[in-house]
């Protein structure tokens, strides 16, 4: 798309810079976590694989987390979306409105009244407490109502006169179509649920209930801790490499339409 000149060839070099800039910490926290005492061990992945039992019991918090707040957010956004975009009632552009100022609040703007209504509920202190506000979070519906805003709609009309239901079409249609917009939001809220800190800081008291986004970020593996953050940085790697390619195609779809 640019010119193969002097200007191609400085913007390739800021971005390559930019990259390696982003990689630096990646790279720093490797190397940390391959050094004991100035020398090259595996020390701390065994002191964190073998000798410490906290580390896997704010593992699986992170894992049940993560798991529970998908199995929520992915159909409460999916049948948002599919009301938000395939119909039209009194009230629709507004609530749409609603979604998108909602999606823009930081968690600091909206803290103050999840937490009372969650003590009001009587959730504080508990699974639910995390796994509640984030699973109904707007970001979710929003994307997937960009994404079923450019589906072709003679093809859900074409369903409609044979005799095809709303849920029929949602289930073999719909969603079959917005396949690579689901992944991406599976992996962007699976990496975001994955390294939340501040929820788990207001509404839990409990350190057993603790996520390992949150022990990291304390004193919590001494010496270790190196270790300790790239072991919890595989899983959302692992995400990310699976689901490259429908995020890619999702995101740029979604940008497009």
């Amino acid at each position: 798309m640019w010119n193969k000149g002097l200007s191609w060839k400085l913007q390739r070099a800021a971005v390559s810079i930019a990259a390696i800039a982003c990689l630096v910490p990646a790279g720093v926290l490797l190397l940390g976590s391959l050094r004991v005492d100035g020398h090259f061990s595996l020390g701390q992945y065994e002191k964190i694989l073998l000798a410490s039992r906290e580390f896997f019991k704010w593992f699986w918090n992170s894992v049940g987390y993560t798991a529970g707040i998908l199995i929520l957010c992915v159909p409460v956004a999916v049948l948002g979306a599919y009301g938000l975009s395939l119909y039209r009632f009194p009230g629709r552009s507004a609530l749409l409105f609603l979604y998108t100022l909602l999606m823009l609040l930081p968690f600091q703007a909206t803290v103050v009244a999840q937490y009372l209504t969650l003590r009001a509920l009587g959730l504080l202190d508990t699974p639910a407490a995390i796994i509640l506000p984030c699973a109904f979070g707007a970001f979710g519906t929003f994307l997937l109502t960009q994404f079923m805003r450019g589906l072709d709609e003679e093809i859900i009309e074409a369903a409609r006169l044979d005799g095809a239901g709303g849920g029929r079409i949602l289930l073999h249609i719909i969603c079959p179509l917005c396949r690579p917009a689901i992944l991406s939001l599976v992996t962007l809220q699976a990496i975001s649920c994955w390294s939340m800190v501040d929820q788990p800081v207001v509404f839990l008291r409990s350190e057993a209930l603790l996520p390992l986004s949150q022990r990291l970020s304390g004193q919590s593996f001494g010496a270790a801790a190196f270790a300790a953050g790239v072991l919890y940085a595989v899983p959302p790697m692992l995400l990310y490499l699976c689901c490259k390619k429908a995020l890619e195609e999702g995101i740029s779809l979604t940008s497009i339409k």
